[in-house]
């Protein structure tokens, strides 16, 4: 696949990447199996890259041997296909993401890097507890939905529903998305937004039969008439010829009929906004930078010949050219070997290799405009969310970060099997963790205990089957939750520090829910998956100087062992407004500077009166009437509540949440009590104060 993926890119591709109107970068996103990677195999089949025959059983983009051994995504993979709509051919940098809340952080990533989503919703299952959580996600950072509902074969062939009555069904569907979507967007864009078949927004069908029908589909059939009514007619009247079709045994015919790859591919070119067009909106929301200045200009127009800004969204650790990251060329051209400045850590470096991801393969281009997406190999010391920029643009303001709505809540202690490996694991489990920002790893300094934390119990497991695989072979303890400290108010100014040690004045706030405090400062240190920043306002503090470094170490103690319970803390903004960093002799620096910082910045947390707090999550289990009294008693008994229960059709929808330290085994108590009927999903519940569950910090 290699040579052909190759093949592709010269001949094809190369020529279009610099044809930036003719660009669609898209993430595809759902609930956990409603069909993500089944449709994104048609897709890639109608670039001639993969068999017809084989699409949606190859899940082509699914290559990891664990993706293929559990039959889930856990992973977003990217890959660049063509599309000719309208006699002109179309590039689309298409990234599937995973549907399992437990790595949902890809998701998040893969958002961020494009400008358009496809969403698709199992017609069985409808509006899954992920399906908001996804669709949320995209609306926060302006990409732009295109709706597909799946599986309508299983309404007429399972339900046995009419034409009608399936039609009416998706009608009720697509109300329900829309009602969605007007949660988290304003009445402008929302009335811009909404999906239609009229809008050409909406397409519907089934992956696994590889059929689908959208807007032109239904106009063949009305000789180009909109008419709500002729519309609707022709709808009901292809629906009437596919479930003859099914009946008759010859479903093969409707991929050739109606081409599910056509539809889909067409409503994506149609509907969604090319780089130029989705920058103009997208860049103020997550740059806070002057919009006005030069590089501004040039991210605001997608500029390939301005200054290069590139943002990270994917680090994954290669023995051969140390990192490969996956990025979005947001501005200027990203060259081959040209010196890129890493705006977190301020280093440069020249990389070995770039060009567009092929699923598992990479093939290399000498240069990608902006408007792509690529990958760069060959840099060190770089993370999700960082912002890599040429020379000319050094001293611009970073993107901000990346929001994730999943923090690491679920800790095992780890061993090697073979304790003679003790000394050597270490190092490459924390390479390992730092291109997930959904783990986290630490060695106890006092016991030498090494604690492994991610979103999941999946997500652990998952980290320990990929560690295996490098050769670091671990055993997992029993799972522990991470409890955490926060603030309930503003903590009080406090100064500590005296003639023979640093001074320093401080002050600990809440910090908002958004990426980066509104607080005007240098950014000395950062910790994304806890929403914890140390800013520096008194301008004394040189953030690449050694004493930097012993006042991170203090803030990263700090956020470790909170004041109240020594737990981790979150959301904690620590501002240092006065700074006097002496000390008498290296050998004391550590001492003499950190001591007062921490003494200061612990006074401040205390009078800002933190809480304990405890991760809860929300659940929504889909299930025949026969299964609720079930399901409930699993809620009741694992200390949860049950909030709603709806009837939807045939099935019934349990809204509940219970706390994380009681969700072990969950899945796999689901499925026997109910012997497979009942389907969940699940997102987080955000956190409880551990004495009273019923106060949320959301």
């Amino acid at each position: 696949m290699s040579q052909l993926y190759k093949k592709f890119v010269k001949e094809r591709v190369a020529a279009l990447v610099a044809e930036t109107e003719r660009i669609r970068n898209v993430t595809v996103i759902a609930h956990i199996d409603h069909g993500k990677t089944t449709l994104t195999d048609s897709l890639i089949a109608d670039s001639g890259l993969l068999s017809k025959e084989v699409a949606a059983s190859a899940r082509l983009l699914d290559y990891d041997q664990i993706e293929q051994q559990r039959g889930i995504t856990i992973k977003a993979s990217g890959i660049s296909l063509l599309h000719t709509y309208k006699k002109q051919e179309y590039l689309i940098n298409l990234i599937d993401t995973p549907g399992h809340i437990d790595f949902s952080s890809h998701v998040t990533r893969g958002l961020r890097l494009t400008d358009g989503a496809i969403i698709v919703v199992d017609a069985i299952e409808g509006i899954m507890v992920q399906t908001e959580t996804v669709t949320r996600q995209a609306m926060q950072e302006l990409v732009k939905p295109v709706l597909f509902i799946n599986k309508v074969d299983r309404l007429m062939r399972e339900k046995q529903m009419s034409p009608r009555k399936t039609a009416a069904e998706i009608t009720r569907l697509v109300r329900e998305f829309n009602a969605m979507l007007g949660k988290y967007l304003d009445g402008e864009l929302l009335n811009e937004w909404e999906v239609s078949f009229t809008k050409g927004s909406l397409a519907v069908g089934s992956a696994l039969d590889k059929w689908g029908l959208d807007i032109e589909t239904l106009k063949a059939r009305t000789d180009g008439s909109e008419k709500p009514s002729d519309l609707g007619k022709a709808f009901i009247d292809i629906l009437d010829e596919i479930d003859s079709i099914y009946r008759a045994e010859r479903r093969k015919e409707l991929m050739d009929l109606f081409p599910v790859a056509q539809v889909v591919l067409n409503s994506a070119i149609r509907t969604l906004p090319s780089p130029i067009a989705a920058q103009k909106y997208r860049i103020p929301v997550f740059w806070k930078g002057v919009t006005e200045s030069e590089t501004g200009r040039s991210l605001i127009k997608c500029s390939s010949s301005g200054a290069c800004v590139c943002l990270v969204g994917d680090v994954q650790p290669d023995i051969h050219a140390t990192s490969v990251s996956a990025v979005r060329v947001f501005s200027g051209t990203l060259e081959r070997a040209k010196p890129l400045i890493n705006l977190r850590t301020g280093t440069q470096a020249k990389s070995l290799q770039i060009g567009l991801f092929m699923s598992k393969t990479r093939v290399d281009l000498p240069s990608v405009p902006a408007g792509n997406l690529a990958f760069i190999t060959g840099l060190r010391d770089i993370a999700v969310g960082d912002t890599l920029v040429s020379e000319d643009a050094k001293s611009m303001t970073p993107m901000s970060g990346l929001q994730y709505q999943m923090e690491p809540v679920v800790t095992y202690a780890i061993e090697p099997k073979n304790l003679s490996e003790l000394s050597f694991i270490q190092k490459p489990i924390e390479e390992y963790v730092s291109s997930d920002p959904a783990l986290e790893f630490e060695v106890n300094p006092e016991t030498g205990e090494m604690l492994l934390s991610g979103a999941g119990e999946l997500h652990v497991e998952v980290t320990v089957e990929k560690l295996a695989r490098m050769g670091i072979n671990v055993t997992l303890g029993a799972p522990m939750v991470m409890l955490r400290e926060q603030l309930t108010s503003d903590g009080a100014t406090q100064t500590e520090g005296g003639v023979d040690t640093s001074i320093f004045t401080v002050s600990a706030k809440l910090s908002p829910e958004m990426p980066l405090p509104e607080v005007t400062g240098t950014i000395i240190d950062r910790e994304v998956s806890s929403n914890c920043w140390l800013l520096d306002v008194s301008g004394k503090i040189d953030q690449y100087s050694e004493e930097a470094e012993w006042v991170r170490e203090a803030f990263r103690t700090l956020i470790r062992n909170g004041p109240l319970k020594g737990e981790k803390m979150r959301r904690l903004c620590l501002i240092i407004k006065r700074a006097e960093v002496k000390y008498t002799t290296p050998e004391t620096s550590w001492r003499e500077i950190t001591q007062p910082l921490l003494q200061a910045a612990r006074a401040s947390v205390l009078s800002g009166k933190p809480t304990v707090l405890e991760p809860w999550i929300r659940l929504e289990m889909s299930t025949p009437e026969e299964h609720i009294g079930i399901l409930s008693a699993i809620v009741a008994r694992r200390k949860g509540h049950v909030l709603e229960i709806k009837s939807e059709r045939t099935l019934y929808k349990i809204d509940a949440e219970i706390p994380v330290r009681e969700s072990f085994g969950l899945a796999n108590e689901i499925r026997t009590s109910t012997s497979g009927w009942a389907t969940w999903g699940a997102r987080s519940g955000g956190f409880r104060s551990q004495s009273n569950p019923s106060v949320r910090y959301d």
